[in-house]
């Protein structure tokens, strides 16, 4: 392989960038250059069922302004504020309790026994039950059911769930500031069959949106959700969406039969799944090794396989474990890439339908959008009340990731447009600026770099591409930039990682080229960068070490070395 370096003071570029398209220009912009946005599209409130049953007391209006930056208070009684303010979210809350919230909580507060039932043991902290009697019967059967309440002839449950998704709506539209801040509209559709995670985030590009939110009690299987959101969501009227998997590391092998799967049903997967989550608190679903009993790195990182909803609802399987590895490891973000050449591979195939870019979020439950130290981080949702011996035996948690785009301004419509040409990539934590792509040779040592193709492109020429990736620091020095690449060679998906350069002293920002020497014309192929930080201490060692108890708990004192995936870059061959 060729490599050339050079190490930068700062990083900064421009490339070409479309038509404004007749919105309005942010006068703090300049037209012909992209700017960096981090956000986080995944944010829970106590408007979810989960969130309200494990003591979030947050609404959807101060997850938006604890997003700017204004102080939240915990249920616990401690005040949390973001380290900086974020540039977009969406709250996305569970579409499937939108009902239950509406007519159990604010505003409706029915006098039943189902509701009085769910606020008393809301009242005394048994968020656990609210889970497992409450949720779970309605979101783990393989046919999922309504809510027990909404068997009364008397209560209009559908009536309820689009009450709620109004009021999602507005908070949204009143949070929403154009060029300051960008407040998207989502929601999120949790199908989770036998406790797996076939979850997806839905984002709207604007505020023009179907009038109620497509769940998976009514829309049980996600071609169903494509089609309703083809059916309703419709450019024309100013809609347009995108359906983002996320915790796809407790997927468990659903949600992406894409051998079995109509044309139709493909095209409605390429058209609205052009992202994937792939790190937020409940792990990292990058990839995991081929042989379970494998510690290698490159796989390692906050890696996270127990869930507890599948454990509760699923039972055990007579799969051996080696078979249940690989169920597992093939609903990660590296295996549907590698899945998704095979597909386009195939004979006949017009499309990749797995052309998935790289997103990251916290999947906060609290509200707390964007809130990702690890200084501080309590644990996920079910740790808020319990005393600090509690949490740090949980460690396998994290405080969760950022999505970062590059797009010509702060708006809905321009933050959205950057996430579905996929400008887009993900951090786990950190503010690691990245940008990545096809440039000529010698582009480190010019100022301007522009991009033949950038990341979340496609390569329609058959010739060796030479790749430019730029990266600037946070907090922490940078320590490492590699490149992952896949590729289809005899019917099988080779998977290779590539060390383009180490700082043992850490770099604060670099630009590095590096050109696939063994690019071969014939294989359907992805590349995407990844840069690693120097190491830092993980949440659980400043936990114990303000509990003065490291000695006691060994695992618990570990440095961690935070991340920055970029969507990948795409070869079709055949498509010039």
């Amino acid at each position: 392989m060729w490599m050339r370096r050079c190490l930068l003071v700062a990083v900064g570029l421009m490339w070409g960038v479309p038509s404004w398209g007749g919105e309005d220009v942010c006068s703090n912009v300049s037209s012909d250059e992209k700017q960096l946005y981090w956000g986080d599209l995944h944010v829970h409130t106590a408007w979810s069922l989960d969130a309200y049953a494990f003591g979030s007391i947050a609404t959807p209006a101060d997850a938006y302004a604890f997003a700017k930056g204004q102080p939240l208070r915990l249920a616990n009684g401690e005040q949390v504020v973001i380290d900086r303010p974020l540039d977009f979210a969406a709250v996305t809350d569970h579409s499937e309790t939108f009902d239950v919230m509406f007519l159990c909580t604010d505003p409706g507060y029915r006098d039943d026994g189902y509701c009085r039932a769910m606020r008393d043991l809301h009242s005394r902290r048994e968020g656990r039950r609210i889970f497992t009697d409450y949720l779970l019967p309605m979101i783990t059967p393989e046919v999922p059911a309504p809510a027990a309440l909404c068997a009364d002839d008397e209560v209009d449950c559908a009536a309820a769930s689009r009450g709620q998704w109004r009021r999602m709506q507005e908070v949204a539209n009143q949070a929403n500031e154009p060029c300051e801040f960008s407040a998207l509209i989502g929601y999120e559709w949790s199908a989770s069959p036998g406790g797996r995670h076939w979850h997806r985030n839905v984002i709207f590009r604007s505020a023009s949106v179907p009038d109620q939110a497509f769940d998976f009690i009514r829309y049980p299987n996600v071609a169903r959700l494509w089609q309703a959101l083809d059916d309703h969501c419709l450019p024309a009227e100013g809609c347009d969406a995108l359906a983002i998997p996320h915790n796809i590391n407790w997927a468990d092998g659903g949600g992406f039969s894409v051998s079995s799967e109509s044309p139709q049903t493909l095209a409605l997967r390429a058209r609205f799944e052009r992202l994937a989550e792939v790190h937020q608190e409940k792990g990292s679903s990058e990839c995991l090794p081929h042989d379970r009993a494998s510690a290698e790195d490159d796989c390692a990182f906050e890696r996270l396989t127990a869930n507890f909803a599948q454990q509760h609802v699923g039972g055990g399987d007579n799969d051996s474990p080696e078979d249940a590895w690989a169920r597992m490891r093939s609903t990660y973000y590296r295996t549907l890439l590698g899945e998704g050449l095979k597909s386009l591979a195939a004979e006949g195939s017009e499309l990749n339908p797995l052309k998935l870019g790289a997103v990251g979020s916290t999947d906060s439950h609290f509200g707390t959008a964007g809130r990702v130290q690890e200084k501080g981080y309590w644990g996920s949702m079910s740790m808020l009340w319990q005393p600090d011996e509690a949490r740090i035996s949980q460690d396998g948690y994290n405080p969760g990731g950022l999505v970062a785009v590059w797009a010509i301004q702060n708006t809905r419509e321009a933050i959205f447009d950057a996430l579905k040409r996929r400008e887009a990539f993900a951090t786990s934590g950190p503010r690691i600026s990245l940008r990545f792509g096809i440039a000529p040779e010698g582009a480190c040592a010019r100022p301007g770099v522009q991009f033949d193709v950038p990341m979340g492109g496609t390569l329609n020429a058959a010739r060796a591409p030479h790749f430019v990736i730029m990266a600037g620091r946070d907090a922490a020095m940078l320590g490492e930039v590699q490149l992952v690449k896949g590729e289809v060679r005899n019917g099988d998906v080779v998977e290779s990682v590539h060390t383009v350069d180490t700082y043992p002293d850490g770099a604060a920002a670099v630009c590095v080229e590096w050109r696939d020497d063994k690019f071969f014309s014939e294989a359907p192929a992805y590349w995407y960068a990844r840069v690693i930080e120097m190491p830092t201490p993980r949440w659980t060692k400043h936990l114990c070490e303000a509990m003065g108890r490291c000695d006691e708990f060994p695992d618990a004192d570990a440095m961690v070395r935070e991340r920055a995936w970029s969507s990948p870059i795409w070869y079709e061959p055949g498509r010039d």
